[in-house]
């Protein structure tokens, strides 16, 4: 994992806005696997491209070509089937949760839950009718689709001109997974959580086995304290976690930590997040994930001041922060001189060679694209403004 020994590299959280071909990849999504795969590989190239011009470091092939269909778990496990929702079992496990913790802003959340976080001309959103949910056994099926993904993805890099070493791989971790896959099987959350864990190795081993550092994309981590209504105990939800981070760690066991990076965040959706999790209450459990570096939401309102948590909490020797020096839930462009001011603050806590500029999450679907690239090129400003004073 690459280290900012020179000056502060810039990287982000993986998601990035929809190369110029997406409606094409949609399309043929269903159809015929070569032209499929053509067609990605095409759209990587364009990402690494943009990447490349925008002067970002440690870079993904954009994430575009992911999804979670049924198709998905089909290629990959057995005991997944597609169910009816129900009120009390939408397609999302946390769908519909913020307006019943947060009522004060239901008239908010009326216009939200139509527009969602960026409105596009001609696009509606229409609700699910079907749920994913386990209904027996999860048994892994190999690592046959994901290497086949995988190398795709790294024929799209290879045609950029770029260098596999530069690139890191998101993949969910099981707590994020469950959000989107019932369990209507197993007795315990334990057995439900390691059942993913088990089902969700493969993935990560063939991952590193490939190339790339894994990105394990976990805001599970501290999005499932804000929905409930009502809410856990801090208590409990520290127990829930930790038993969440020790399966995590078991999917983890057979890759070294300096090929893993950890990212959580407060989620996404553009809300008044008045229930956000403070940062105190799970930094630890956080610091257990093995991993070699951490990049966590930092520049949102709600958590721009968890810099000084780390005044009391120490990062372990050898291991890399990556805090977002760029907010995603905002359409405000941050001037090159307040990111690298974020930089700094950081820097002189852990140590320069500690810190790697980063995103609060994705790019893409969270703002506009024209303002995602914009973001982009002026955290690579701000880190070039930041590396002058670090490295004068």
């Amino acid at each position: 994992m690459k280290r900012s020994t020179d000056r502060i590299l810039t990287t982000h959280a993986g998601r990035l806005p929809n190369p110029s071909n997406m409606a094409e990849v949609t399309a043929a999504r269903t159809g015929d696997q070569g032209k499929y795969d053509e067609l990605v590989r095409s759209g990587v190239t364009e990402m690494v491209g943009k990447q490349f011009e925008l002067k970002n470091d440690i870079l993904s092939d954009g994430e575009f070509w992911k999804t979670r269909d049924q198709a998905y778990y089909d290629s990959r496990v057995s005991g997944v089937e597609l169910v009816p929702v129900t009120d009390d079992k939408p397609a999302w496990i946390l769908t519909n949760q913020p307006e019943r913790c947060m009522p004060e802003f239901r008239e908010f959340f009326e216009v939200y839950d139509a527009l969602g976080n960026t409105p596009m001309p001609g696009v509606t959103f229409q609700a699910a009718t079907q749920r994913h949910a386990i209904n027996g056994p999860l048994k892994y099926l190999g690592q046959g689709t994901i290497k086949h993904e995988i190398e795709v993805s790294k024929e799209g890099i290879a045609a950029a001109g770029a260098d596999l070493e530069d690139f890191f791989f998101p993949v969910l971790s099981p707590g994020w997974i469950s959000h989107f896959l019932w369990n209507d099987y197993y007795q315990t959350d334990e057995e439900y959580f390691y059942a993913i864990a088990d089902f969700i190795k493969g993935k990560y081993e063939a991952v590193v086995e490939a190339g790339f550092v894994l990105q394990i994309d976990d805001p599970s981590m501290v999005t499932r304290y804000g929905y409930p209504n009502p809410s856990l105990s801090v208590e409990d939800y520290r127990k829930h976690a930790e038993m969440r981070v020790e399966a995590l760690n078991h999917a983890l066991s057979n890759i070294p930590e300096d090929k893993i990076r950890f990212h959580t965040c407060w989620g996404s959706q553009h809300s008044p997040h008045t229930t956000d999790l403070p940062l105190r209450h799970v930094i630890d459990l956080i610091l257990k994930v093995n991993a070699g570096a951490y990049s966590l939401e930092t520049s949102d309102a709600r958590h721009q001041l968890d810099w000084k948590i780390w005044e009391d909490v120490k990062l372990p020797d050898g291991k890399i922060f990556i805090p977002g020096v760029v907010a995603h839930k905002t359409t405000t462009v941050e001037p090159p001189e307040l990111v690298a001011d974020r930089i700094l603050t950081y820097a002189r806590i852990m140590g320069r060679e500690n810190i790697i500029a980063g995103t609060d999450c994705g790019y893409g679907g969270r703002v506009y694209p024209d303002i995602a690239w914009a973001k982009m090129r002026l955290m690579a400003e701000g880190a070039r403004v930041a590396s002058e004073q670090l490295w004068p």
